[in-house]
C-alpha cells in the first residue's frame, strides 16, 4: 500500500487506524493485510443539493464537447455515484434533468474530437509517442507524422493537443477534430518536455494578437449570433442602444471581412489599423 500511494509505512499504519476509529469494520491479519468485514458497505455519499445539479451540468457539457468514449466513460462514473446517492439527492437529479438542456448551434463549426482523445490520454499517461493522419485546414492536406502528446486544452469549440512533433522537430497544436488516424508507437519520448502550462504561455507571448473594440446597435446581434465569439468577443457591454464589444484575434484582415457584414450597424473604436484594414478592403470592392 505504501508503495502503490507513494507514502511511508508510518502513513499507511496511521490512515488505517483513523479508517478505524471512524466506524468502519477493517480486519488485519498478519501476512495478509487487510479487508473490510464481510458484508459491510460504504454509507451512501453525501452530496448537497446544489453538488447534485453541478454533476448533471457537468454531465450535459461532457455529452457536447468530449468525444462518445470519454463521454461513455463519465456516464459510467455518474451512474456508480447515482447508485449510491440518497434517495433525495436521487431525485433531484431525476426531475431537474428537465431544467437543463444545450441546444445545437449550427453557426459554430464542428469541435468534438473523432475518438481519439481516449488513445491520446493513454499515450500521454504512458509517456508513449503517437503516429497520426493529420488534415490540415490552411492548406487541405493530410500528412503523416510522430508526435510526443504532452497535453489537452480546450479553445473556440474545439479541443486541441500540445505536442511535440517528430517531422517539424518543434511543438505543434493539432485540432483533435482533424486527427483522421492514430497509432501508438512502440517507442518511448526522445526528450524531456515542459509542462503544459510553460508551453501555452510561451504559446500565447509568441503570437500576435491585437485588441478590437466597437460599438454595435442592439439590433445587429440577433445576425451576429453565436459567430462572434468565434472571431474572439471576450467582452460585450450595454451602454444605452448599442453594445460594447471587445474582440481578441489573430488576424484584423479576417475579423475586417466578417465586421462588413453588419458594420452599417457598428462603429470601431480602436485600433487605428483596424479602421485601415476595412478601409481597404472597402477600396477594393466594384460595384
Amino acid at each position: 500500500m505504501a508503495d502503490e500511494f507513494g507514502v511511508s509505512l508510518r502513513t499507511v499504519y496511521r490512515d488505517i487506524r483513523a479508517l478505524e476509529e471512524s466506524g468502519i469494520p477493517i480486519a488485519g491479519e498478519a501476512g495478509l493485510g487487510y479487508s473490510l468485514v464481510d458484508g459491510y458497505k460504504l454509507p451512501p455519499l453525501m452530496f448537497t443539493t446544489e453538488e447534485a445539479i453541478a454533476f448533471l451540468m457537468a454531465e450535459k457539457l461532457v455529452s457536447r464537447q468530449a468525444d462518445g468514449d470519454t463521454y461513455r466513460l463519465y456516464r459510467n462514473g455518474m451512474n456508480k455515484i447515482r447508485a449510491v446517492l440518497r434517495s433525495a439527492e436521487k431525485n433531484i437529479l431525476e426531475n431537474f434533468d428537465q431544467y437543463i438542456q444545450i441546444s445545437e448551434d449550427h453557426s459554430l463549426p464542428p469541435g468534438q474530437p473523432t475518438g481519439v482523445l481516449q488513445p491520446l490520454l493513454a499515450c500521454i499517461l504512458k509517456q508513449q509517442p503517437a503516429c497520426i493522419e493529420y488534415h490540415a485546414n490552411y492548406n487541405r492536406e493530410t500528412t503523416r507524422r510522430e508526435i510526443e502528446p504532452l497535453g489537452f486544452y480546450f479553445m473556440i469549440n474545439n479541443w486541441y493537443v500540445m505536442a511535440w512533433c517528430r517531422l517539424r522537430k518543434d511543438y505543434r497544436t493539432f485540432n483533435l477534430s482533424r486527427i483522421q488516424t492514430l497509432i501508438p508507437v512502440d517507442d518511448g519520448f526522445e526528450k524531456k518536455h515542459p509542462s503544459l502550462k510553460v508551453l501555452l504561455e510561451q504559446l500565447c507571448q509568441d503570437d500576435i494578437v491585437f485588441h478590437v473594440k466597437v460599438k454595435v446597435e442592439k439590433s445587429a446581434l440577433k445576425n451576429m449570433g453565436m459567430t462572434r465569439y468565434i472571431f474572439g468577443l471576450t467582452d460585450e457591454t450595454e451602454s444605452g442602444d448599442h453594445i460594447l464589444q471587445h474582440y481578441v484575434t489573430h488576424s484584423l484582415e479576417l475579423l475586417a471581412r466578417w465586421y462588413l457584414s453588419f458594420a452599417d450597424q457598428a462603429t470601431i473604436l480602436e485600433p487605428p489599423e483596424f479602421k485601415e484594414v476595412v478601409q481597404e478592403i472597402l477600396n477594393k470592392i466594384h460595384l
